[in-house]
Formats: C-alpha cells, sequence, structure tokens
C-alpha cells in the first residue's frame, strides 16, 4: 500500500480515465491499473532498466544482469503474455544505461558494456542490436567516463547521444557530447562527433589536476517529423575560490537545452540555452519530451539538502514548477538523488519520479496532465510496496493513452546500503478527469 492513501470520495472508471475526487496535493493508489509484473524475476539485475512502446499494443523492456553469465536481456509483450530472450553475453563484462526503442515494430537496443563501470578510466564499449539481427554491433570504442547513452527512432533515422571521452585521463579530458545517426537503409552507425564540448556554454580551467567543466546525463528527444532534435544535459562546473591559506573548489550544477536541425549530412545545431534558473545550484538527471504540436517538455531535479523536487518547465512559459507539490526525501543510503521520466502522446503528458513523502523507502509517484502541461492531475502511486526501495522510473505513453511504467526495486542489507534484485513494469490508464487545486502555467 502507498504511504499516503488519500480519502477517496468518488471513484469510478469510465471510458478508460479515472474520475476522482482528490485534494491534488495528496498521493493516491493508481485505481484500475494492472498489478505490477515482475519481468527479471531472478534478484540480480543491475540497477537501472528501460522501456519502450510500439505500435498494436508493443511494449519492450530492457535490464542487464550482475549474475555470471552477465548478459542484457530484453522482455517483450504484444499486448498479452512477456517473452523474455536474451540480447548478448557480456560474460565477465558489465553492462549499463541500456535504451530502447522501436522501429516499427522491431525493437532497437543499445547499452555501455565495460570491464568496470565504477573505475570511468577504464575503457567502455556502445553496443547496438536490433532484435532481428544475429549479433551486437560496436559503434565506438574505446570511450571513457560514465558513457551515459540515449537513442530515439524518428522518421528521418536513428539517432543516438551520449556523455564520453576518448581519452583515458578523465581527470583533464572531461566529458563530451556526442551524435550519431543510422539511416533504416543502413546497417552501420556514423562515425560519432562532437555535438557540444564540455566547455562550449561554461569556460574551463585545470585547477589541481582536475578540469572544471564536464557534460553529463544528456537526454534526447525530436519532434514528429524528425528534423528538430532537443537535447538537454546537466552541467558540471567546479568553481575556483580563493582561500587562505589554499584554494578549494565548489561545484555547481546547471541545466542546459540545444534543439538541432536535421540535414542530410549533418545537424546545425543553434545556441544552448540555461534551462535552471541561477538560484538553483545543485539541479540534476534532466529528461526532455516532445509533444505532437512541437511543444517541448523539461523536467531536472533539484536538491536543496534533504528535500528535493522535480521541476518541470515547457519553453514557451514563463517559469518551471515544482510537479512533485511538496518536498520529497530520498533514503540515506545510496542513490542520494532523485531520478525522474517524461513522456508525452498527444495531448497527454506524464512525469514519473522516485522519492517518498512519509516512511523511509522510496517508491514511484507519477503525476500526468491532459492538456500539455497546462494543469495537472494528482499525484498517483505506481509502485504501491512500502517494503522494497522502488528507483530509476521510465515512463512511456502508447497511442491509446495508457501510461507504462518500469522501475528496479532495491533491498537494503546490512549497514543500510541497497542492492537491487528485480525490474518491474506496471500500465494503467494516464487520465484523471476531476483535479482540484490544479497547478497552472503561465504563458510567456
Amino acid at each position: 500500500m502507498n504511504k499516503r492513501i488519500t480519502s477517496l470520495c468518488i471513484a469510478v472508471l469510465l471510458a478508460g480515465g479515472l474520475i476522482v475526487a482528490v485534494n491534488a496535493a495528496e498521493v493516491m493508489n493508481w485505481l484500475g491499473a494492472a498489478p505490477a509484473v515482475n519481468l527479471s524475476n531472478n534478484g540480480s539485475v543491475m540497477d537501472e532498466s528501460n522501456l519502450a512502446v510500439g505500435p498494436a499494443n508493443h511494449t519492450a523492456v530492457i535490464w542487464s544482469d550482475k549474475q555470471s553469465p552477465r548478459s542484457v536481456f530484453l522482455a517483450q509483450s504484444a499486448g498479452q503474455d512477456w517473452i523474455t530472450t536474451t540480447l548478448a553475453i557480456v560474460g565477465n563484462q558489465q553492462a549499463w544505461y541500456p535504451t530502447i526503442a522501436y522501429s516499427g515494430t522491431e525493437v532497437i537496443a543499445a547499452w555501455v558494456q565495460g570491464d568496470i563501470r565504477a573505475d570511468r578510466s577504464e575503457p567502455r564499449a556502445i553496443m547496438q542490436r536490433d532484435a532481428n539481427a544475429l549479433n551486437a554491433q560496436t559503434i565506438i570504442t574505446p570511450v571513457f567516463g560514465n558513457t551515459e547513452i540515449n537513442l530515439v527512432i524518428a522518421p528521418t533515422g536513428m539517432h543516438m547521444i551520449f556523455a564520453a571521452t576518448t581519452n583515458s585521463d578523465t581527470q583533464k579530458s572531461p566529458w563530451d557530447l556526442y551524435y550519431t545517426h543510422r539511416y533504416f537503409t543502413a546497417t552501420t552507425w556514423a562515425t560519432p562527433t562532437i555535438a557540444i564540448t564540455h566547455a562550449q556554454v561554461i569556460s574551463t580551467e585545470i585547477w589541481n589536476d582536475h578540469m572544471t567543466a564536464s557534460i553529463l546525463r544528456p537526454q534526447l528527444a525530436v519532434n514528429a517529423d524528425g528534423k528538430q532534435l532537443n537535447i538537454v544535459w546537466q552541467q558540471e562546473h567546479k568553481e575556483t575560490i580563493q582561500t587562505i591559506p589554499s584554494a578549494s573548489t565548489i561545484t555547481t550544477r546547471t541545466i542546459w537545452y540545444v534543439s538541432g536541425t536535421w540535414g542530410t549530412e549533418q545537424i546545425h545545431w543553434g545556441v544552448p540555452q540555461q534551462m535552471s534558473p541561477p538560484d538553483q545550484k545543485l539541479v540534476l538527471r534532466p529528461n526532455i519530451a516532445v509533444g505532437s504540436t512541437g511543444k517541448v517538455h523539461i523536467i531536472w531535479v533539484e536538491a536543496l539538502q534533504t528535500m528535493q523536487y522535480v521541476n518541470y518547465l515547457r519553453l514557451d512559459t514563463v517559469e518551471p514548477m515544482k510537479i512533485t507539490g511538496e518536498a520529497m526525501q530520498m533514503n540515506d543510503a545510496q542513490p542520494t538523488y532523485a531520478m525522474a521520466s517524461i513522456d508525452t502522446h498527444g495531448n497527454t503528458l506524464c512525469v514519473v519520479w522516485h522519492g517518498f513523502y512519509t516512511g523511509s523507502k522510496e517508491e514511484i509517484t507519477m503525476r500526468c496532465s491532459q492538456n500539455e502541461g497546462t494543469t495537472w492531475q494528482p499525484l498517483i502511486n505506481v509502485s504501491e510496496n512500502s517494503e522494497r526501495l522502488s528507483l530509476f522510473p521510465v515512463v512511456k505513453i502508447n497511442d491509446t493513452g495508457q501510461a507504462h511504467v518500469v522501475w528496479t526495486e532495491f533491498r537494503l542489507v546490512s549497514g543500510g546500503f541497497p542492492v537491487p534484485e528485480d525490474v518491474y513494469y506496471r500500465t494503467g490508464t494516464a487520465e484523471v478527469m476531476q483535479v482540484f487545486l490544479p497547478l497552472v502555467l503561465r504563458a510567456r
């Protein structure tokens, strides 16, 4: 059960939408949703999974395993039973940051692979496999750093971004933002090129053998015709503070956005813009979605000591709003920051995140809008499991308006350290028709 179950005056299911009378600041159960499904069911997954929805009720979930022989797994459903297959066996290596998308009804998947994930100076490879292909292919190796990747498929082809460096000295060679593309008729990817350098938006210097600027957590969304690419990322900058008798540094994180126009030979990138307000000093883990009308929706996490918010901004509005309502909290163990995901289809827009409002363990919360973010419906508890830590959610909305969510459940071992166990999936309506005390955007 969830930790703050609201008193419902009315709850009926009508025409696929949930009608409720509820205070918008409360958290309610996901009434009418299917029960959560344990897709991995082996107690040995890596931390993050990913999700894609396709035509005709096709749904796919990807994750990697830490149990020998380590593998990348793909679960698929066409609205009925789930079928799980092994995409790749990585053996003694590790695979992380899996990403997935549909090309028609075929799944296109990618992930990062290397010997030791925690050591950023160890070489990594970005791997990719079409579900119908016999084997995975290497897009680029070696690269270094976190190497966070994101894959999107559009009418113009397959688009991928990642943050990495090609230099093993990750202290003096921070991560740039790379872009690569593959046509549907091709079998290989274009050579990745740098779209945004680590120092393009904030000047950099070397201090104490460390470069002071770097790019992390890039996310990509493409408009309906595939000709406008939209990217957000987390920019880190270490500011040198002169003190006596020595200097020190303060790390500032900001959220940035850039759009690019598709050309047959290259992307024409625009001028990056800072999305996070200057008074938000610790912001991270952004995400982005583009609606059918072309509106760009951006979210990011804002951390204020133990309290955290998810900020939402539509580019044609004045300022971000705290979509989480009141502040949420994280457990004392890692991860110490929330993570949020966003998706849109038609006028429907949904955001999910992990955190808790009461109690001591994270759950997955969702909030949706039926008018592209102008007003917002009540908070929904997706995971409804107060016994485990529910973390790293991803949300997708299919062409019938159903919301699909995946996340990873962790258990706490001795010392309070969280250990990932299994990947869970749940689906239900994204539409709550009656809202009290809505959040309202102000137009520019």
